[in-house]
C-alpha cells in the first residue's frame, strides 16, 4: 500500500495514518448506530389511520403515517 502525506508537511508515521483512519471509522459508526436507533424509535411510535375495509379485514385498506 503507498502512504501519501500532504504537500508541505515533514513525513507521516503510517501508524499515525492508521490510527486516526481507524477513529474515524468508529466515529462513523456511532453515528450510524444512533441515526438507525432513532430511526426505529420514530417508526415505531408513527400513529397509524386506517380508512375504509371491512371488520373481517377482507377488502383493501388505506393507511397513512402520521409523524
Amino acid at each position: 500500500m503507498t502512504t501519501r502525506c500532504r504537500t508541505g508537511t515533514n513525513g507521516c508515521n503510517s501508524q499515525e495514518l492508521d490510527r486516526e483512519l481507524s477513529d474515524v471509522l468508529i466515529a462513523i459508526s456511532v453515528v450510524s448506530k444512533r441515526i438507525a436507533d432513532r430511526i426505529t424509535a420514530v417508526s415505531g411510535s408513527e400513529k397509524v389511520n386506517t380508512e375504509g375495509g371491512s371488520l373481517n379485514g377482507k377488502s383493501e385498506r388505506i393507511i397513512h403515517a402520521r409523524p
